[in-house]
């Protein structure tokens, strides 16, 4: 009797055919986890090496928008005094009991009417873009983003603070503490000694520090430092001289760079207050 058998699959190569099957386990699932994990440490040893180079390329992006912000302030500087036949602008807001309607900026940005009446009543000065837009020395700046340093971190009420610079007191200023043996200057043509290149404009000030417009130096250094420059330029600080240059001057003393009240000391002597003083004025 003929039996008829199926014909064999012809259609399936043989190396499939021949194929063992491989039974399921768990070994590719954790053979994936382990790259995943390789690759997550690769990414966090990586993450650890850039970061740092990130951060300091931050830092020298605000240094840069920093650096340009005083050479445009001191270059208004510079132009009002063309404009007024050599005279420099005060940096006094307000004296004697009056508003100076010649000084740079108006305000206080400790907001501390005490000693200064507000801008505008009910508006804080830190605040209120009328501080810098009210003073002589706007029409030459045009915008008031130059005011303040990028790296500067104060805010009143969530709000950031319209200045982070001061004047030189004794640019267009006057005497501190009655020490009338040291040249104040008024004029362009006055400043001598220190020479233009080496008597510094604006400084970039500390925002636990910043009051008024300018920025008192002790030239007896009896006192110490009555006000502090900023720490915020990786404990450096931005300060324009009065040709027109910008420097960048690292804190040397741990006193200036941590300090915690004002005035900081200055016995023993404190170099950051003496290479200060000595770019500041000059005995007469």
């Amino acid at each position: 009797m003929n039996r008829h058998f199926p014909e064999p699959m012809t259609d399936c190569p043989l190396e499939m055919r021949n194929r063992p099957v491989k039974a399921q386990t768990g070994d590719n699932r954790a053979f994936t986890l382990l790259e995943l994990l390789v690759t997550m440490a690769i990414l966090g040893i990586l993450a650890a090496l850039l970061l740092p180079a990130l951060r300091n390329a931050k830092g020298r992006a605000l240094n840069t928008v920093c650096v340009a912000n005083f050479r445009q302030l001191t270059a208004a500087w510079l132009s009002f005094a063309d404009d007024n036949g050599g005279r420099l602008v005060s940096a006094f807001y307000f004296q004697a009991g009056q508003v100076n309607s010649n000084a740079w900026v108006r305000g206080s940005m400790d907001d501390d009417t005490r000693e200064y009446p507000p801008i505008q009543p009910g508006v804080r000065d830190s605040t209120n873009v009328l501080g810098l837009t009210q003073g002589a020395l706007f029409p030459h700046v045009g915008a008031p983003g130059v005011y303040r340093c990028p790296a500067d971190p104060s805010r009143v009420a969530g709000v950031p603070r319209v200045r982070s610079y001061a004047l030189n007191g004794w640019m267009g200023g006057t005497h501190v503490y009655g020490q009338s043996n040291y040249w104040v200057f008024k004029q362009l043509s006055d400043i001598r000694q220190p020479p233009p290149s080496r008597a510094w404009v604006f400084i970039d000030e500390h925002e636990r520090s910043i009051n008024d417009g300018w920025f008192a130096v002790d030239m007896e250094g009896g006192r110490g430092l009555l006000d502090a420059p900023a720490t915020r330029h990786a404990g450096s600080y931005a300060l324009s001289f009065a040709d027109g240059h910008v420097e960048l001057w690292p804190l040397r003393d741990a006193r200036t760079r941590n300090w915690s009240a004002l005035p900081i000391p200055n016995s023993p002597p404190n170099p950051d207050w003496q290479r200060l003083r000595d770019a500041t004025s000059s005995r007469k």
